[in-house]
């Protein structure tokens, strides 16, 4: 799904679940602008952001190590560093068996 794909769907899913609220297109992409910026400002800062029915992106801390060049099979060393995940919720995990 591109961004733009994602835009729209969420357009719809607001007109047709609240259709006395008035909304526009740009509207919507300006606000999932602001939602995404909000996220990225509270991970970086060592946060959690939740995502209703679906879960919480979260980070984690990952320790330096040594992996190898996958072509030439030579060793090299990874820092450390930071990478966002997502704990899926209980919904989602069901959802997900099905």
């Amino acid at each position: 799904m591109t961004k733009r794909e994602f835009v729209v769907a969420a357009f719809e899913t607001m007109r047709k679940d609240y259709p006395d609220l008035p909304i526009t297109l740009g509207t919507m992409e300006k606000a999932l602008d602001v939602l995404g910026a909000v996220a990225a400002a509270e991970l970086l800062s060592g946060g959690e952001v939740p995502l209703p029915s679906v879960g919480k992106i979260k980070v984690q801390t990952t320790a330096a190590r040594t992996g190898r060049n996958p072509r030439t099979g030579e060793p090299l060393d990874i820092p450390a560093g930071r990478k966002a995940y997502l704990v899926p919720g209980k919904d989602l995990k069901e959802a997900l068996k099905s």
